[in-house]
């Protein structure tokens, strides 16, 4: 790095990252993406984007994790829409 008074600022921002989920970071990622094309330009070519199937073979792990999947749910089961809200309220949605 260049600009040694920039380190601090690095330094701090990596430890707040290191805090985050996999997938917080790889939504970070496609924001940082974004951001260096949107001051670049075409300049910079923006990271491919991974598609749909290969984000969905990298969830298969978490296949027995109902925390990790909000579609779970066995036929015939009632859905329990408060608590459906209350999960989504808890993750910024407004209901």
């Amino acid at each position: 790095m260049q600009n040694t008074a920039l380190a601090p600022l690095v330094e701090h921002i990596t430890q707040q990252l290191g805090t985050l989920s996999e997938a917080e970071l790889r939504t970070i990622q496609d924001f940082v993406d974004y951001l260096i094309w949107k001051h670049h330009g075409d300049a910079v070519q923006p990271l491919a984007k991974r598609s749909a199937e290969a984000r969905s073979i990298e969830r298969i792990p978490d296949l027995d994790d109902p925390t990790q999947w909000v579609t779970v749910i066995d036929e015939g089961e009632e859905v329990d829409e408060d608590a459906l809200n209350r999960w989504l309220e808890a993750r910024g949605y407004q209901n």
